[in-house]
């Protein structure tokens, strides 16, 4: 194979035209930060021939006529796709500045049954084997192969050395992007940069595995595959899925099932038939897995560009409190909004439930919520309602143990213990366990309570006191090594999981503590676990792991958003920069977990089965954990933490992120107007699923952590800048 000479181009991109053997074209690109990239055979099929139970085949090939110079180039080509059929390539590519996009129009000739699949890639120079590298896809890669469970895109278990392929559909993440790093700093990314991701029901809504053609398929893949000559990044449309595919969440210790197969997709080999679409991809160089991140996702968002989705802010707020309201049920000298309902009319309703500190449960945070809107109009009939069930909700837990803590609440009828990872109605033993976040989450709630009622002029020393007899419990649990750990056995209170990568649940809890009483074991204990984390709980190399309980230590969305909520809190009581460098990467790091593209709903569903309707945009709602594809509005509460971080940097940036989690998060909230396919006004289901089966969750139920999302983020920023909040909100 010989080359032509480099075109002179006032990118930094630099081409040249690789002639192969056979006289057909290939493309070579070299950025000046020393990654390059280079495809001989630019066009490629995957044509399955619609016979059951038989493989696709791969079909490659140059470019008969590839013309252009400097930093635009049209490439020509044709490929026989079998049985007297072809396809017709017409590729533009352009280079701005670090970028090469390339736009693809394929065109059918002729009819056969079966399908095709073509796919746009580009190798990667100098690549190393998948372990010596850094990758990054939003909501699914961070770094490497630590903190991923089995069986998860991306994992450890099925790695091969130079036989790894990694097809995922873009459906499934935040933005459809993909971004590695060499060793030496060079890095390179793929992004689908105008995803157009429709399907129809029948293929989007089910888990078949087996092969589909449809011409309704514009969804595309973000692929990897490292071979032994080399590593390629690139995009398939439509989008097939393998060697590793999800199934429904559930399998896989909390995980989706998942199999060492393929999901085939493919458009129909129908004469005319025109798939058009565009792929982009970068050049750049990071330091580190950190600025990998922040570098390509900060790209991924001036691209697609997502918008904010007004709502009603103030309406919502109201009715959301109501909702809150309305599920606070009282037997005895028991209380507290219950822990799960159905969202929708007729939907399941428990013969009793259980009332929960934090996480899904945010009894005392539900008891906040109330009382900051009772002090709206305190002489009110409704705000004396809504302090009387605070109270009540709150005076149920101050009878509970926490020196040690036995369980995270109790059954309303029977008042038994409870935790909230067993079904409700069960007895709870000592397999069964209790975890660090779920308290740290509400006696921070209560603090909140607490601050605002002294304020007031209203004694609680009681509210501090309980938090405090668990606060100095906890600092003889921290582990030899330093750090907290992830859980202990429920009913006795004895170790049970010691893992330390929770540890910046306390980062933010002592630091409240400190700010409250001044005491200085409090301010040292935050600290310690502020370095702690950065240090050994890989906050630094961008990993944020082990907040979601029910995903068990691995990469998730939660870690990150409570880690930036106490770097925040460490800044704020030490005006130390470094602690607002550090929330700063928590930060980026956590808004990689939001969509920031619209997934459309299929055209054919019903949209009184779907439970995310049509129209409805899907940015700004956030993946939850790796290793499934379900998400929710939990970020909702972050619109404080990124409001703060704009006005500390100056980076307006956050403020971008603020507006869309104050409003896009509530885009399936119902209103007066609209309930949505809830049960009215202020009530919303906790989860949803944009890929498959697209629109659907895996249940209809309400919690309490969704409502006081909703209202701590709004009143957290009432708190923090009531101007600002009203610019936010569109008052």
């Amino acid at each position: 194979m010989s080359t032509t000479t480099e075109q002179a181009t006032p990118a930094r991109v630099s081409t040249r035209v690789l002639r192969n053997d056979d006289g057909t074209l290939g493309l070579s690109l070299t950025s000046h930060h020393g990654a390059a990239a280079e495809q001989t055979t630019p066009l490629r099929l995957s044509v399955w021939n619609g016979e059951a139970g038989t493989d696709p085949v791969t079909v490659t090939g140059g470019y008969d006529s590839l013309r252009g110079t400097g930093g635009e180039w049209v490439g020509t080509g044709r490929l026989e796709s079998g049985r007297g059929t072809a396809v017709q390539f017409t590729d533009r590519w352009s280079i701005d500045q670090d970028t090469v996009r390339l736009r693809r129009e394929a065109r059918v000739h002729g009819d056969a049954p079966g399908g095709f699949t073509s796919v746009a890639a580009l190798r990667l120079v100098d690549a190393q084997p998948w372990p010596q590298m850094e990758w990054f896809s939003p909501g699914t890669l961070y770094g490497g192969f630590d903190h991923l469970r089995d069986n998860s895109f991306g994992a450890a278990n099925y790695y091969v050395p130079g036989d790894y392929t990694m097809w995922i559909r873009e459906d499934r993440l935040a933005a459809p992007l993909l971004a590695t790093r060499l060793p030496d700093g060079p890095s390179f990314a793929v992004l689908s940069s105008a995803p157009d991701s429709r399907t129809n029901a029948e293929e989007g809504q089910s888990f078949s595995r087996e092969p589909m053609v449809g011409e309704a398929f514009t969804f595309g893949s973000i692929l990897a595959e490292e071979r032994p000559d080399g590593t390629m990044l690139g995009y398939a449309v439509p989008g097939s899925e393998g060697t590793l595919s999800y199934g429904p969440k559930g399998g896989g210790e909390h995980g989706a099932s998942a199999e060492q197969q393929w999901r085939h997709r493919y458009n129909p080999l129908t004469d005319g038939f025109t798939q058009r679409y565009e792929v982009t991809f970068r050049f750049g160089h990071a330091e580190g897995t950190s600025e990998l991140i922040t570098d390509s996702w900060r790209w991924a968002w001036r691209t697609l560009d997502p918008r904010p989705n007004p709502q009603d802010i103030e309406t919502m707020r109201s009715s959301i409190v109501d909702v809150l309201a309305e599920n606070f049920l009282e037997v005895e000298d028991r209380a507290g909004v219950q822990f799960v309902r159905a969202a929708v009319p007729g939907g399941r309703q428990l013969p009793d439930s259980k009332v929960i500190l934090g996480f899904t449960g945010y009894a005392l945070g539900s008891a906040e919520m109330m009382l900051v809107e009772a002090a709206r109009d305190p002489e009110s009939e409704r705000s004396q309602a809504l302090v009387e069930k605070a109270e009540k909700s709150i005076e149920a837990f101050l009878r509970r143990p926490v020196d040690p803590p036995l369980d995270e609440g109790f059954m309303l009828g029977s008042g038994a213990p409870q935790v909230s990872t067993w079904p409700t109605g069960r007895e709870v033993t000592t397999e069964q366990v209790i975890f660090l976040r779920s308290f740290t989450d509400d006696m921070k709630s209560l603090l909140r309570a607490y601050e605002r009622e002294e304020r007031a002029g209203r004694e609680r020393s009681s509210w501090l006191a309980w938090v405090r007899t668990f606060a100095d419990w906890l600092l003889t649990q921290e582990q030899p090594g330093g750090g907290f750990p992830r859980a202990w056995e429920a009913l006795t209170g004895k170790l049970k999981a010691a893992s330390t990568t929770g540890t910046y649940n306390a980062v933010p809890f002592y630091a409240q503590l400190y700010r409250i009483t001044g005491e200085e074991t409090y301010r040292d204990a935050a600290l310690r676990s502020g370095e702690f984390g950065w240090e050994s709980g890989g906050h630094g190399r961008g990993r944020f792991t082990g907040g979601t309980i029910d995903n068990p230590d691995v990469l998730d969305k939660e870690a990150a958003t409570i880690a930036l909520e106490g770097y925040l809190a460490l800044h704020a009581m030490t005006q130390d920069g470094v602690w607002l460098e550090r929330a700063r990467l928590a930060a980026d790091v956590a808004e990689t977990w939001m969509y920031i593209w619209d997934v459309p709903m299929p055209d054919d569903a019903d949209d009184e089965q779907l439970h995310w309707k049509h129209g409805a945009s899907t940015v700004g709602i956030q993946l939850i954990a790796t290793g499934h594809s379900l998400n929710d509005a939990y970020m909702a509460w972050d619109v404080e933490s990124y409001a703060r971080l704009a006005r500390e940097t100056g980076d307006d940036h956050y403020l971008e992120v603020a507006r869309i989690l104050l409003h896009n998060t509530k885009a399936m909230v119902g209103t007066p107007d609209d309930h949505r396919g809830t049960r009215g006004p202020g009530w919303q289901q906790e989860h949803y699923c944009f890929t498959l089966p697209r629109g659907i969750g895996r249940h209809r139920e309400w919690l309490p952590w969704v409502p006081v999302s909703h209202l701590r983020g709004i009143n957290d920023l009432i708190d923090l800048d009531p101007e600002l909040y009203a610019d936010l909100a569109g008052l």
